[in-house]
């Protein structure tokens, strides 16, 4: 079938089922930036209005339930609302508690404990978004070391700030681009980008930058990049190349901690950074972020800290919100918990929909390949990135694959994908998304049935 046809389909029968969450989208976008306050969440010709989410699903204005991969930008290990967290947060709102107080409270030093225990770092602070979390390492590695070069990886994402936005999804003879306007002059010069799980492009970047370099930050899964996990190698050579010039190791966790067992990816390759940053499922479905890492380097927020050394990471009016820690608290403890029985089933649901997906897909002369395999190293991966790589390529390696128009149709993966499996029951992103403890064998295998569905539809 001609695509443009096909897409047409597709968005007539979207716009035609949901036309009370058409008329709420067309009232945001008088008032909201494109309808909303996150560029992810907005997909052409509307997203739906969503009324209600709990364990897989999510049910829209218009009376639709979707079995939901999303899971709340991947937050959800055991999908929406569970209940430990649900009920934590109850019993302290019903007993006249939770809202914000402007005090230390008692809350933040319990889940700092939890998250330090199970990540091996010295010391914590708590912000509200990985962005900032992100920011403020990068401050910290600055002033510790002295340097302002910052090394990064192509295609990695670690929020919207100066020192971040290059290099992420912009694609112009590589992925070396900066990523907004309005950004001051120093966020080009001082960012340096190298390839992701490219040794010798590692060894060449700290050969050239390394005396100048304060870090190297990068996630160990590149997260919006594809779902790609390093090679070990190429990250104990990260680790290596790190040490050996003085360079501070940063690894941003946002999305990896706490998502293929109960503590941080870094751990299950052996390597310990010099700080680390976590988000996501810390909270349990609540806004919270942190940096985690070695006492020394930490210290420089600390009040007292000489102002020629200080870093001004003060938090914000909700930095370790009540709610988020008490949500945090409970959710972590029903991970460390229940660990063993909770990543052993994510994890195969993750291999059934990876495997699934490729096979279903090639059947109908569409090379499908899956980010989200974790090896070896995760071999309980939760996460599955449909690719549709056409320069013939059998696996997904690095960031600049995925984002190469000659070499990957992202089109058919997230546009076409995400309208049909809209129009089948299902919400994906990135072409699937992840699972979560709430999600059922037989919603997968339901899923890998519409896929199909829409595979037969593209080769007919």
């Amino acid at each position: 079938m001609d695509r443009q046809t096909y897409l047409t389909e597709l968005s007539e029968r979207y716009v035609a089922a949901h036309p009370r969450s058409k008329k709420h989208f067309e009232r945001a976008a008088h008032l909201l930036p494109g309808g909303g306050s996150h560029n992810l969440r907005l997909f052409a010709p509307f997203p739906f209005c969503d009324v209600g989410a709990a364990g897989a699903t999510v049910t829209d204005l218009d009376g639709r339930t979707y079995v939901d991969f999303w899971q709340g930008h991947f937050a959800n290990i055991l999908g929406h609302n569970p209940a430990p967290v649900v009920d934590a947060l109850t019993r302290e709102l019903n007993a006249g508690r939770g809202l914000a107080t402007g005090f230390p409270g008692r809350h933040q030093a319990e889940l700092g404990e939890l998250i330090l225990d199970r990540i091996g770092a010295d010391r914590i602070r708590f912000t509200t978004s990985g962005a900032l979390a992100t920011m403020n390492a990068i401050l910290l590695a600055r002033a510790f070391t002295g340097r302002k070069i910052v090394i990064k990886i192509a295609g990695g994402w670690h929020g919207a700030h100066p020192l971040a936005l290059k290099g992420v999804h912009t694609y112009h003879h590589g992925l070396n681009q900066l990523e907004s306007t309005g950004l001051p002059e120093y966020a080009d010069s001082e960012v340096v980008v190298t390839r992701f799980n490219d040794i010798a492009a590692l060894e060449n970047t700290f050969a050239r930058h390394g005396h100048q370099a304060a870090c190297l930050i990068m996630e160990p899964m590149v997260g919006s990049g594809g779902a790609i996990f390093a090679d070990a190698a190429y990250l104990t050579r990260a680790r290596e190349l790190s040490c050996e010039h003085g360079v501070l190791l940063i690894l941003d966790e946002v999305i990896t901690a706490f998502r293929f067992h109960a503590g941080a990816l870094y751990s299950l390759y052996g390597v310990r950074p010099d700080l680390c940053v976590v988000g996501k499922a810390i909270g349990g479905g609540m806004p919270v972020a942190a940096v985690a890492g070695k006492a020394e380097i930490m210290a420089l927020a600390a009040p007292g800290t000489p102002h020629s050394r200080a870093v001004k990471f003060d938090g914000g009016t909700f930095s370790a919100h009540p709610q988020s820690m008490i949500a945090g608290i409970a959710f972590i403890r029903h991970l460390v918990e229940h660990e063993t029985e909770i990543y052993a089933y994510n994890g195969r649901l993750g291999r059934m929909a990876r495997e699934g997906i490729e096979q279903r897909l090639a059947a109908y002369g569409i090379p499908a390949q899956c980010g989200g395999d974790g090896g070896t190293v995760a071999e309980h991966s939760s996460i599955v990135a449909v690719h549709v790589l056409t320069d013939g390529s059998e696996q997904v390696h690095d960031p600049e694959q995925v984002y190469d128009p000659a070499r990957s149709d992202r089109e058919l993966c997230d546009v076409i994908l995400k309208l049909g499996m809209l129009n089948e029951g299902f919400h994906v992103v990135h072409g699937y998304g992840a699972l979560s403890y709430a999600h059922t064998e037989e919603q997968v295998a339901r899923s890998l049935d519409a896929l199909e569905r829409i595979a037969k539809r593209l080769a007919g």
